[in-house]
Order: C-alpha cells, then structure tokens, then sequence
C-alpha cells in the first residue's frame, strides 16, 4: 500500500527537529514578550521571528497529530488549521523556502485527509486547493483533489485532476486506482440511465440526464447529513444522560448513599420511563372507557325518550315502522336528521344573499402584462446568467471592522480593559456570485492596542491584541484566532481576567462583522 493510501488511516509526519508546542488549544492565547515588538508589522520577518512560526506550527502539528490518533478530529483540525496560521508571511506569493513549504503542505494534507474522513467533501476539496497553490505537483494533494471531485459529481474536473497526477508520477498506484473507481462510476451511472430511460440520454440527445444527476447526488448528500445529525443528536443525549447520572452520584454520596453504575441508573431510568408511560396509558383508557360509557348513556336515554324517530306507514319494504336518522320539518315533511331548517329570525337576519348580475360597463379592462426579463436575484442586471461577478468590498469591511473595534471594553473587579487604538487592519474583502448564488469572501488580519486602568484611572496593564485569522473559513467555523501579547500586567491575576473579557468581545464584535457584511451586500 503506497503512503497515499496509509494516510486514511495514519497522519503524515515530517523529520524536522527541534519543534514544540508553545501555543495550547484555545480561541486565544497569551504570552509575555520580554523583547519589545514593533508597532508596525513589517513585511520582512526575521530569522529569529521565521524559527519562533515555524517551532510554533511544529508544535501544532504535533498537537494535531495526538488529537487525531484520539479520534478527536475537529480537534486535530483546528490545530492544523492554527498551524498554518502561524506561518502566514512566511509564504508570501509562494516565495518561502523548501522547509515552511513542506511544513505548510503537510498541515494542509493532514486537514484535508480528515475532512475526507468526517465525509465533508467540499470542505477538503478546498484545503487541497491551497495546497496545490503551495506545490501544483504535490502528488497526495492531486489526489485527494481528484478523490474529492469524484465524490462529489464532478467527473470530468476529476479525470482532468488526475491526469495531472498521472504526468507527475505514471506509476502511482493511488492515482491509476482512483482512475479506475472514477472510469467505473461513470459507465455506472451511463448504464443506469439508460436502463432507465430506454437510451433517451445517449451522447447528444440532450442535458436532463445531467440534472437528474445532481438531483440524485443532492439527495444523497442530504441524506447523509440527515444521518449526521440524527447521529449527532443521539450523541448528545448520550452526553446529557451521562451528565444526570454524574449528577445523581453526587447527590447519593452527599447523602452518604452508594453510588450507583451507569448501567444501573439506566436501566431505574428505563423502568421509571416505562412507569410513566403504563400509567399514562392507563388513564388514557378510563378516560376512553367513560366516554364511551357516557355516550352509550346518552343514547340509551334518546332511545327511551323515543327521539330521532320517525313513524312512517309508507315504508313497508323496511319491516318496521321505525326508522333511525329522520325527522319532520316544522310543516310536517320527513327529511334527513341532519338537515338544518332555518328559523325566521335566522333568515330575516341573514338577509337576501342570491347572487346579483354583474355591470359589464362598470367593468374596467385587464391591463396587459408586461413581460421583462429575469436575472438572478443577486446578480447585476447585465449578469442575465448569474455565472460569475465579483464586487470588491475590501475598504467597506476595513472601515467597518476598525469601527466596530476601537469602541470595546469589559470591566471586572474594579479594572477596566479596553482598546485604546486599532493599529490597523488589512487584508482582502469581496462579495462573489457564483451561478446566481452570492459568497461573502474575506481574509482580514489586525492590531489592537489595549489598557486595563482601575477606577482612578492608573493603568495596571497594557499590550496589543492579535487577528491573526479572521476569515470567512474562521467564520464559519466559529473560530477566531486572537493571540495576546503583553507589555504590562502580564502577571496580575485580576488584569489577566480583564483582558481575557475583552478578548471575548472582540470575538463579539467580528461576529457582530460578519452579520453586518452579510446586511449590507
């Protein structure tokens, strides 16, 4: 089995020595800088700032790495992810050497791999991407790309991906095989459709096989996500019972009682549940049982009291001259128990209610209708296909954010930590229609300068806060991460819980960012 295969089931990795882990998990974390750091983030990291990244991606990989050998996978994801957040500058337009490249790689196909695992496919698809962004002939990512776009319907960028892995290596087993799993899908999926259709979609005759394609593929993604949740929440009630039951056992053992086993208390849970339901069962049947006796009573006094019959010597053919669901009208007419004979205060009160002609001049004549073209709703009016457009948003979301920022603070125990300036925020900020479906893409990076004073206004710490990842992937994630770096104060409990409040809206506020964003375009 070649290493493109092993590594569903083992995470790759590098020979590099020297790397700790000097960042624990966490939205943020806070170190104390003895050296003085540079207001202004230069483009040119040093080589001392470049090993202290790289030592620091190590570390997370490592961390990654322990978490996925635990099954913990959202963990292990969150790691790699920091990890290649750490080295952002190091690569800039994919100029950085042979070791940040192999290590950036290595995080990004571990990522990738995982996501593949937890059978979110897009979200692989597009690590490997950037992966391939790093290296274009990086033979694991070209085929996790093109394993990716096979899973997700995309035949035909599938085969192109791993024809490009084919040119970088033509003895890979791994590609060849994905080749042929792909090769085998398609003449499937040709076969079954005309099996089903009687050859109506052969070459040429038209695009509804294609649609009925993805309608199926749509399905099938459903489904499975319907599977993950329904999987996800029975996990959670697995957790909340465990949780009762922790519950239970010290509430025995403050009473001086034996605790009971987890097996134990679910099956007196069980037995009480079931309890439960056997009594609610059985009032549901007396309930039942009376009424029906109550509506057997009531019949049996209509019946003596002779009502809802009606004598009619005519009938001979019936054999008695009693007969059920009759009754006479006021003027001596047999009709139907369930007519219903209006009174004449009912009618005097209803009034003339027959229909009335219609006026043909009053009529006014329909107006014609008119006829425009439709575009897709979040596309521009020229976009009559909603294919592709992209509006640059990146000052908009730079002035926003840098408002939204400079007016933060918390206050705890008597202190008060708040930003006293945003240094500055960059990065990239777009709205992108793609087949008339509108992305919000933004990739944003800050500096915020912050003082914790208490109430007489002296100032008990200071230092700046981190955004080293605020993006749309953060985003949606729910995941940013902000890096604390301090000047002053750093070893005072009670600042330390400040500035960790204030940490905690400024994670807020870029949630606060992203609904903003969303409103706005």
């Amino acid at each position: 089995m070649s290493s493109l295969t092993a590594e569903t089931t083992k995470v790759e990795a590098m020979n590099l020595d020297g790397g700790t882990n000097d960042d624990k998990s966490g939205n943020s974390s806070t170190s104390d800088d003895s050296d003085d750091e540079s207001d202004d983030e230069v483009k040119s990291v040093s080589t001392a700032a470049a090993e202290k990244k790289i030592v620091k991606a190590l570390g997370l990989k490592e961390e990654g790495n322990a978490f996925f050998k635990e099954k913990e996978y959202d963990k292990a994801i969150r790691s790699y992810r920091r990890g290649t957040v750490s080295l952002k500058g190091l690569n800039n337009s994919n100029t950085g050497d042979h070791q940040v490249k192999t290590l950036l790689l290595g995080l990004q196909n571990n990522m990738a791999m995982i996501y593949a695992k937890q059978e979110k496919y897009k979200q692989a698809l597009d690590v490997t991407k950037k992966a391939l962004e790093v290296d274009s002939e990086n033979l694991k990512a070209l085929f996790r790309k093109g394993q990716m776009q096979r899973l997700l319907g995309d035949y035909d960028a599938a085969k192109e991906t791993l024809k490009v892995g084919l040119k970088v290596d033509p003895e890979s087993k791994d590609i060849k095989k994905e080749m042929a799993l792909l090769k085998k899908k398609v003449d499937d999926e040709k076969k079954r459709a005309k099996k089903a259709f009687g050859g109506a979609f052969d070459k040429g005759t038209g695009g509804l096989y294609q649609d009925k394609e993805e309608e199926k593929r749509a399905k099938e993604i459903k489904k499975r996500d319907d599977e993950r949740k329904e999987k996800a929440k029975k996990e959670e009630e697995e957790k909340k019972k465990k949780r009762k039951w922790e519950d239970e056992c010290v509430s025995r053992m403050a009473k001086s009682e034996p605790p009971v086993s987890y097996d134990e208390w679910c099956k007196e849970l069980e037995e009480k549940e079931e309890a439960k339901k056997k009594k609610a069962k059985e009032e549901e049947d007396e309930k039942k049982a009376a009424k029906k006796e109550e509506e057997r009573l009531r019949r049996e006094a209509r019946k003596s009291k002779g009502e809802d019959i009606v004598k009619d010597d005519s009938d001979d053919d019936l054999g008695t001259d009693k007969v059920r669901g009759y009754k006479l009208t006021s003027d001596g007419r047999k009709t139907s128990f369930f007519n219903n004979e209006l009174t004449e205060e009912t009618k005097a009160l209803i009034g003339d209610i027959a229909p009335k002609p219609i006026n043909a001049s009053a009529s006014t004549a329909p107006s014609p209708i008119k006829h425009t073209e439709s575009t897709g709703s979040n596309a521009s009016a020229w976009n009559h296909a909603g294919t592709w457009e992209e509006k640059d948003t990146t000052d908009w979301c730079q002035e926003n954010l840098t408002e939204m920022l400079s007016t933060l603070e918390f206050s705890r125990s008597g202190l008060t930590a708040e930003v006293s300036e945003v240094k500055e925020v960059k990065g990239d900020a777009s709205v992108v229609v793609i087949r008339a479906k509108k992305r919000y893409v933004f990739d944003l990076t800050g500096e915020l300068h912050f003082t914790v004073k208490d109430s007489d206004g002296a100032v008990k710490g200071k230092g700046h806060l981190k955004l080293l990842d605020c993006s749309s992937t953060a985003a949606a994630e729910g995941d940013f991460d902000i890096e604390c770096a301090w000047k002053k104060g750093a070893g005072v409990a009670e600042v330390k819980e400040a500035v960790k409040g204030l940490t905690g809206e400024v994670d807020k506020a870029l949630e606060r960012f992203v609904v903003k964003f969303n409103e706005a375009f």
